[in-house]
């Protein structure tokens, strides 16, 4: 009777595993995405049931995903798919379906684009003091890099800046062309008040990105920063037409904050939200998720974003003239 039993029992888990093994083919490349971040393969995947995946995600997700031009990527892709035995080979279809669901943000990096990406210097913030005048330099932050360690360096920097006795702060974001805006927004995060700084806007909801404290959750990686307080200054913001996607983002985080004016010219117009998605041969699908709406209530939808003060010449200058003339900070 005892022996029935166990033979049972391993019946049971047996059919219970092939089920699950079964579910995860069948389901898996849809929807895997959606609960850890990327497709579930039992099995590598063949061109077809690769391409699949990626398409279904931009279906699903895709910001124009219901857009003619969409259906047309998507069927060239997926024919593209099966005529080749190699995935590397569709990766410019499905960068045009990408582009087509999301936008001009939306984009497929291929594994060598990737590998070339993490090869580069790591670009770090920086923080000066040059009299009573802070300034921050927020260079872009490739997700794959320590945001912990980026976000403590600019704010600390400042932190102890402004106990040393600054009375202005100059934010300097020209040239920074996204990648992670968490721990740009969190090392930040002393000049920003706290609750919601925008939202992520679809055709079905908003989603707030919020301060609290000294960090920020629901943009990019969720990132604090401990020993620091909060700070009312005047903030002057740079931007150029190289400040783009995340970059812009810091940028929207700003507006709408008492004392905060921008400088310079009008951004790369990438202002957007991006979902990123790794694939098993190591490419990443990055798609246009949401449109962005600011504390003003100004909706951006891969617009270009205006600073309120635009300059023909050094920025910086401007900046400084008007934490000098507006708030006696020089």
């Amino acid at each position: 009777m005892g022996r029935r039993i166990l033979i049972g029992g391993a019946v049971s888990v047996l059919v219970l595993g092939l089920a699950i093994v079964s579910a995860l083919y069948v389901w898996g490349p849809r929807y895997g995405a959606s609960i850890v971040g990327r497709p579930i393969f039992v099995v590598p995947p063949s061109p077809e049931r690769y391409a699949g995946a990626v398409l279904d995600i931009a279906q699903q997700r895709g910001l124009h995903a219901s857009s003619p031009e969409f259906a047309h990527a998507r069927t060239v892709a997926m024919a593209a798919a099966e005529q080749t035995d190699d995935v590397s080979d569709i990766h410019d279809e499905l960068d045009e379906a990408l582009r087509a669901a999301g936008g001009k943000h939306s984009r497929m990096i291929t594994p060598e684009q990737r590998r070339a990406d993490l090869a580069g210097p790591v670009e770090r913030p920086d923080v000066t003091l040059e009299g009573r005048v802070v300034t921050a330099t927020v260079r872009a932050h490739h997700a794959d890099n320590d945001a912990q360690a980026y976000a403590d360096t600019l704010s600390h920097g400042l932190h102890n800046a402004i106990y040393d006795g600054a009375c202005g702060v100059v934010v300097d974001l020209r040239g920074n062309g996204g990648g992670d805006m968490g721990p740009m927004v969190a090392g930040l995060s002393t000049l920003l008040p706290d609750g919601p700084a925008m939202h992520f806007v679809t055709g079905h909801d908003e989603r707030p990105v919020t301060i609290d404290g000294n960090g920020v959750r629901g943009g990019g990686s969720p990132v604090g920063v401990e020993g620091v307080s909060k700070h009312r200054l005047p903030v002057a913001v740079l931007v150029d037409g190289a400040t783009a996607s995340s970059g812009e983002m810091t940028m929207v985080a700003f507006r709408g904050v008492g004392d905060t004016r921008s400088f310079g010219a009008p951004t790369a117009g990438y202002t957007t939200a991006n979902t990123v998605v790794d694939m098993p041969d190591g490419a990443q699908m990055v798609l246009t998720v949401a449109k962005v709406r600011d504390r003003t209530g100004q909706l951006f939808d891969d617009t270009s974003i205006q600073p309120d003060e635009p300059t023909t010449g050094d920025a910086a200058v401007a900046a400084e003239r008007w934490l000098a003339t507006r708030h006696d900070c020089a």
